[in-house]
């Protein structure tokens, strides 16, 4: 590119999103942040996981021009990390990052659409990501 602004629809969709989704990741975890210690120390772990999530996917949409096709699966793999925190957290946090997981599905879909990337493939990357999360999260329950 010759430095100049991309101003596609798709692209400002996608940036969009994005902005729309990582806002939704870090709003949500402070709403649900509990003041003073606890003995489990997941959720706040949780909270710090979700956010960097939706700083990740915005750093990749900001980077995507320079980034190499493999850092395509950013924001597939943060949709399936947030939808395991969208059904495990069902009854509180869960309901409230619907947002984040369909912005960054979104935005999976619009780089996969602009770069020619598989998306049926990165959507079982979605699925993989949400089932390793779920089993990361159900583990620490077991043994924390």
């Amino acid at each position: 590119m010759d430095g100049s602004v991309d101003i596609r629809p798709a692209r400002i969709l996608e940036w969009l999103a994005a902005v729309i989704g990582a806002a939704n990741c870090v709003i949500v975890p402070l709403l649900f942040a509990q003041p003073g210690g606890r003995d489990f120390p997941f959720p706040g772990l949780y909270f710090i996981e979700i956010a960097l999530l939706g700083v990740a996917v915005v750093l990749y949409v900001a980077l995507r021009s320079a980034a190499p096709g493999r850092w395509s699966v950013v924001p597939w793999a943060a949709a399936g990390i947030i939808l395991a925190f969208v059904i495990l957290g069902g009854f509180s946090i869960g309901y409230f990052l619907i947002p984040a997981f369909l912005a960054f599905t979104f935005v999976g879909v619009v780089a996969d659409r602009q770069t020619g990337g598989p998306i049926a493939r990165h959507f079982g990357l979605l699925l993989v990501a949400a089932i390793a999360q779920a089993a990361f999260m159900l583990l620490a329950i077991q043994f924390g």
